[in-house]
């Protein structure tokens, strides 16, 4: 049985662990890998972190998961195990998605309960999707992305890299996302948006904070 660990100890990384506690025939869970030491204090998690995943030196039998929301951060904290380790990086499907037999799903990636996936659908490497969200037909999703729960993405929509998409967020048939791009929560996405920008609102605008 090979041991699983989990990079990122906050609120996902916490419900990945849930999920593979709840059904996991194949992996032991030896904990996460988090710089942040005290992230875990007050929980019932307390003394899982392991190491730092910029210095952790894998074991021959280690396999990993990136459970980091932040598409940015979920590169950074797993490219000295990516790059100079050449870490084993899982792909998880959990048994409640519903995912097309015809769709392809990139490595590393994970594809929580209640996502529904369909026919000829691509999505990248280190993409995770999360519950209740629906991705249509023919749909293409980047590497290194964050879906967010109860999103619908409407066949044939092109989504690029490093993009995140907050809940409650439509991206309607055909629309294209470029690269970095944030969706803002409840959004509706139309047309073509740029790269490296955030949106919001229905239809979805250029956003900015002040």
């Amino acid at each position: 049985m090979r041991a699983l660990l989990i990079i990122g100890a906050g609120g996902f990384g916490r419900e990945v662990l849930s999920y593979i506690e709840d059904d996991n025939p194949i992996f032991r869970v030896k904990g996460f890998l988090d710089d942040r030491h005290d992230v875990l204090k007050g929980t019932h998690r307390e003394g899982m972190i392991i190491g730092d995943p910029a210095t952790y030196i894998p074991c021959y039998d280690d396999v990993f998961m990136a459970a980091l929301g932040d598409p940015r951060l979920r590169y950074k904290y797993t490219d000295v195990l990516r790059n100079e380790h050449n870490a084993d990086f899982l792909t998880v499907v959990h048994p409640q998605a519903n995912v097309s037999r015809h769709a392809y799903i990139g490595r590393g990636c994970i594809i929580t309960p209640r996502v529904g996936i369909s026919v000829d659908v691509k999505i990248g490497d280190f993409t995770n999707i999360q519950e209740y969200t629906v991705v249509g037909h023919d749909c293409k999703i980047g590497n290194w992305c964050q879906i967010n729960s109860h999103c619908t993405i409407a066949g044939g929509a092109r989504i690029g890299d490093f993009v995140t998409i907050h809940p409650n967020s439509v991206i309607t048939s055909r629309a294209v996302i470029g690269d970095g791009v944030v969706v803002g929560p409840g959004s509706v996405v139309i047309g073509r948006i740029p790269s490296d920008i955030t949106v919001l609102g229905n239809p979805a605008k250029r956003f900015s904070y002040r």
